[in-house]
């Protein structure tokens, strides 16, 4: 499929063109400059005609390292490996000094090109949209991405440059639609955790490029970027990289909060969560709640603790178990302070890595594949009420109200992640140290790993309906077995 680039500086639209082509709300959208830094990718199909776009950075020229020079790199990368570019500008602004950079820029890229004028939908906009004829750029026209205006055009110019057929756009008019869930054969992986702890650094070293913008600056990352990936097996991954999550109290910017909101959403498509903790600063409060996120999610979860080489080269003489879980580079005690921060996710394997040097990077796709299993398992009816009959008889549910509370039988409902129904004699309230007694025989019998298990109990005034035969006939008919009594 062709790579169409969406080119141009700061605040033109081109975020809201790429949610337009894409009909999904993928990338962020705002009036504030510079809101896009990674390269976006998305899929569109129209008048049959399938095709893929690209949603860059706002490109500026900068010649000092900044945020901004690596954001003019990440459009320089998507101008060299696409096909055809759409030049997005500004109706309402004119043309300002970087129009002229980007499009001498794009002239001698000597790719197919048309010049979206974006926002004139008024009468102003249509007038000042003349002006950019002064770039020398053909061929020119007018569109308006929030409002669906001109863009059966865009892409029929677009279509002619290449040499293809022009599509008819006639659901193009449409508002927005929810994304579609991800290829049931691709492992979508959500890549979390505080600000700084190394998400886009771990990314680009899987990936093996410079993909996304990396900066030493807290939230440098705003969308949410999906990202495929083959692990050794051939086996389809696609990693999410999402801004740092930080305290509700610490977000202050607009833009921040739908950061945030993204990498939540984010997780909600997602199979699996990679934790990153920052073998520096240790283990804090937020990253239990990030945590916790994810299993609100019904995330399997994998713990993996970053910038490892850092702790690893302190000196044995200033070694020392620290604040907050960090461990001068002993694992052990490392580990210890993991399991007493997050004693709900024991479950959830520890892996120790540096995304700067690669050091235990393979291991990572591995460790998620098993957990990605894991949520998945499904557990036959038949096993599973033979093991809640053992652990019942081992240590029974405690009485509520001076009455027996009977767990009759068990069944598994769905996967993703696996949920559990116990029907008990009587409309109760399980105490949640049973519940958690009752999670962790399940995950200990069944080898549930990092997986997210939720049980749900509900009231069931008849027996069990996957007890033997003969056991309910005995007790029905005080031991007679015949058919006439």
């Amino acid at each position: 499929m062709p790579l169409i680039a969406l080119v141009g500086r700061p605040n033109v639209g081109k975020s809201s063109l790429f949610n337009r082509l894409t009909r999904s709300r993928a990338a962020l959208v705002d009036d504030t400059p510079g809101l896009t830094r990674d390269r976006q990718y998305g899929a569109a199909t129209v008048g049959g005609q399938s095709f893929r776009v690209v949603d860059t950075g706002g490109f500026e020229v900068v010649h000092v390292e900044s945020v901004a020079a690596a954001m003019r790199e990440q459009t320089l990368v998507a101008i060299e490996e696409a096909d055809a570019i759409i030049f997005v500008t500004d109706a309402q602004a004119g043309p300002l000094a970087d129009d002229w950079a980007v499009a001498e820029l794009l002239r001698r890229s000597g790719k197919p090109l048309v010049c979206a004028i974006n926002k004139a939908e008024g009468k102003g906009g249509q007038e000042t949209a003349l002006e950019f004829h002064q770039l020398g750029l053909h061929p020119i026209l007018t569109i308006s991405a929030t409002h669906a205006i001109g863009l059966e055009r865009l892409i029929g110019l677009i279509f002619d440059q290449l040499g293809r057929s022009e599509p008819t756009l006639s659901g193009l008019d449409v508002e927005e639609v929810e994304e579609g869930g991800a290829d049931d054969e691709e492992i979508r992986v959500a890549v979390v955790g505080c600000p700084n702890a190394g998400k886009s650094t771990l990314i680009n070293r899987m990936l093996g490029e410079e993909r996304l913008v990396v900066s030493d600056m807290p939230g440098t990352t705003r969308d949410a970027i999906d990202l495929p990936v083959l692990d050794g097996e051939g086996r389809r991954f696609v990693l999410v990289d999402t801004a740092g999550i930080r305290k509700k109290s610490r977000i202050s910017l607009r833009i921040e909060k739908y950061s945030v909101l993204a990498a939540i959403r984010a997780m909600d498509r997602a199979q699996v969560a990679v934790l990153l903790l920052d073998a520096e600063r240790g283990i804090t409060d937020q990253d239990r709640r990030i945590a916790n996120l994810a299993a609100e999610a019904g995330c399997g979860l994998v713990l993996a603790v970053n910038k490892w080489d850092r702790v690893a080269s302190v000196p044995e003489g200033r070694r020392g178990a620290g604040s907050g879980g960090r461990s001068g580079g002993d694992r052990k005690k490392f580990l210890e302070a993991v399991a007493l921060a997050f004693p709900q996710f024991t479950h959830a394997p520890v892996l120790f890595l540096s995304a700067k040097t690669g050091a235990g990077l393979p291991s990572l796709l591995p460790t998620v594949f098993r957990v990605w299993s894991s949520n998945r398992l499904r557990i036959s009816t038949g096993a599973l009420n033979r093991w809640l009959t053992d652990v019942t008889a081992q240590h029974p549910p405690p009485r509520l109200g001076g009455r027996i509370v009977k767990i009759r039988y068990a069944t598994q409902v769905s996967v993703n992640p696996p949920t559990f129904i116990l029907f008990t004699n009587r409309e109760v309230e399980i105490h949640e140290t049973y519940r958690r007694y009752l999670e962790n025989q399940l995950r200990a019998q069944f080898n549930f790993v990092g997986a997210s298990i939720r049980i749900v109990f509900r009231a069931s005034s008849g027996e069990n309906p996957y007890a033997p035969a003969a056991g309910k006939a005995k007790k029905s008919r005080g031991g007679c077995s015949c058919s006439v009594c």
